[in-house]
């Protein structure tokens, strides 16, 4: 056996053992919440193209048709069976990775890719009208709106070479898409290289960057650094107060949720773990997660779950691993 394939088979190894103690973590199941569904059936593709979760819950898919890609359905949805509360027709060439409302019934559709000065985001009225386009930065990561309309994105690390908003690795927009405000540089604050993970929160904003994976909050123009968290490279994050769980860690811990909690002294505490599962205990597995404020929405095909960091937290006190 060559040295590399030593290494590797090492590796595999270390893996299935580490895989095999997550394995005896206690469970959090999801809740089955309700479902999205493209309303009138045969035209449209089943998959959504998109799925978000706005700032008071709703859920919004994005569908493309069958026969002619750049004609898009947006639906609305609420907690419940598979009804459409709303829906709109567009039609747009943008490869749509991310979908918000904003206020007055609008939605903001975005690419996660754009080359530069490339638009890569629009707002539709809810009449099916284009209101607007512009260039929100490539590379996107995260994509979440505030009541007020503002937007926030999150970049991932093949943003860093970027001259606009993406540079910065985290930027508010207003819902007009100028930009409001960017995370600033060399201010003393840990440098953002890929924004892992964003829970927007009213008009808060919450994140956890990579490398030095520090808890930091923004509200209005003040950024607060909460200090290192002592779990890293987690890509969901939910926080209420100074509880904090951090979801989907690497690796074999794809499923783990670890409970955080921030102190009166500014310490970051970890405490238990739990795996997040299907209602029926079935690993969680190729889910597309939201997180808002203390809440994790999942969704899986037309499924819609959630939990939130009460059941896990009750869930991880049982932690023996």
């Amino acid at each position: 056996m060559t040295q590399a394939r030593s290494a590797e088979a090492d590796r595999d190894r270390a893996s299935l053992r580490r895989r095999q103690e997550v394995l005896t973590l206690p469970v959090a199941p999801l809740r089955r919440h309700g479902f999205v569904t493209p309303g009138r059936p045969g035209a449209m593709d089943p998959g959504p193209e998109a799925i978000g979760v706005g700032p008071d819950g709703t859920a919004l898919a994005v569908w493309r048709h069958r026969e002619a890609p750049n004609r898009k359905r947006v639906t609305w949805h609420v907690e419940g069976g598979p009804r459409v509360v709303a829906s709109v027709e567009v039609e747009t060439d943008l490869r749509v990775s991310f979908v918000q409302p904003l206020p007055e019934g609008r939605v903001l559709l975005a690419a996660a890719r754009a080359g530069h000065g490339e638009a890569n985001a629009e707002v539709w009225t809810g009449a099916g009208g284009l209101e607007r386009r512009a260039h929100l930065g490539d590379a996107i990561e995260h994509l979440l709106t505030t009541p007020s309309g503002s937007v926030w994105a999150g970049y991932f690390d093949e943003a860093m070479g970027g001259s606009g908003p993406e540079g910065h690795g985290l930027a508010r927009f207003g819902s007009d898409l100028t930009t409001e405000w960017l995370y600033p540089p060399d201010a003393g604050l840990p440098a953002i290289f890929d924004c892992y993970s964003l829970n927007v929160a009213g008009e808060t904003a919450y994140f956890c960057p990579y490398t030095n994976f520090h808890i930091v909050s923004v509200a209005g123009e003040k950024v607060t650094d909460w200090g290192p968290s002592p779990q890293r490279s987690a890509h969901n994050l939910l926080r209420r107060g100074p509880d904090v769980a951090l979801l989907t860690g690497p690796g074999v811990e794809y499923d783990v949720a670890t409970m955080l909690r921030i102190g009166r002294d500014g310490q970051i505490q970890r405490g238990g773990r739990c795996r997040v599962v299907l209602p029926d205990g079935i690993e969680a597995l190729g889910l597309r997660y939201t997180c808002r404020g203390d809440e994790l929405h999942a969704f899986t095909r037309s499924a819609w779950y959630r939990i939130d960091l009460d059941s896990l937290s009750a869930a991880a006190g049982r932690d023996t691993a």
